[in-house]
């Protein structure tokens, strides 16, 4: 494990969160962190219920970026680092650091969401309907954007290409999209445990996948179209009734969010 630059030990001193958002981010993009503050990742939402919020960062470039870092953590104290290089490549490093820290600074968390930070999240829907704080808090739980028999891709030019010599079976096991997935709190331990058994692995939902099934956890299917993979127009009562879309940045989520965060006043329980 690589040391860290930045731990918040402290962020669940005060007792586990419901739900912990773990959201991989670019050290650079100190704007679009401070936008999911405004908008989805914004901690006092949904009432009642305790969520807190991570965003994960690996070692910049230069120093300079590296000191605005560390005065954004010292200010908000939501950023957790270590000391590897940040690059698309190093994306399992960055999930494997939070699924550390949860299971070691916050093992008690109820639920826990990877979510990557060019997301639409719909967290009251997440919340009241998938999770239900007022049900027992599932166990061996993990859902999300399934995706079954998924072939490595074997062309070298591709951005995904996967040689032989490092994944030699025909077909990846069943995973969640990396876009968002959600794992019971219990999870992180077992998955951190079981990732000493793997070589680190380039594509960090598949990896989650790889360490899921070899310790016997089948995917929970959503009872609904709850994570949508691509992206689709934006539309306040049809995203009243999902989790997540993908492809929305920062400026179009300034721009709808206070028109969504309307919608318990103007659609109905169905979100139609």
């Amino acid at each position: 494990m690589y040391p860290y630059l930045i731990e918040e030990g402290q962020k669940c001193a005060r007792g586990p969160p419901f739900l912990l958002l773990l959201i991989p981010s670019i050290p650079e993009e100190t704007l679009n962190r401070d936008v999911l503050r405004r908008t989805w990742a914004n901690e006092t939402l949904v009432n009642g219920v305790n969520i807190a919020r991570l965003f994960l960062l690996g070692r910049p470039s230069s120093q300079e970026i590296q000191e605005r870092v560390m005065l954004e953590s010292s200010n908000v104290h939501d950023i957790i680092q270590q000391d590897f290089i940040d690059s698309y490549n190093n994306l399992t490093l960055k999930t494997l650091m939070g699924i550390e820290w949860v299971s070691r600074l916050c093992p008690n968390v109820s639920y826990v969401m990877k979510i990557d930070s060019d997301m639409f999240l719909n967290p009251w829907f997440l919340v009241e309907k998938v999770l239900q704080p007022s049900s027992p808090a599932k166990v061996n739980f993990y859902t999300g954007l399934l995706v079954v028999s998924a072939l490595p891709q074997r062309d070298k030019s591709s951005k995904w290409y996967m040689p032989l010599s490092q994944y030699s079976k025909n077909v990846y096991p069943p995973y969640c999209s990396g876009t968002g997935y959600i794992l019971s709190g219990d999870l992180a331990g077992r998955i951190y445990k079981k990732a000493s058994d793997f070589n680190i692995f380039p594509f960090e939902d598949v990896y989650i996948g790889m360490c899921l099934e070899s310790i016997g956890i089948k995917i929970s299917k959503p009872a609904g179209n709850w994570f949508i993979g691509d992206k689709i127009k934006y539309d306040r009562c049809q995203f009243s009734s999902i989790v997540t879309v993908h492809h929305f940045m920062p400026q179009e989520l300034l721009q709808l969010w206070p028109d969504f965060t309307s919608y318990p006043e103007t659609c109905n329980k169905q979100g139609t």
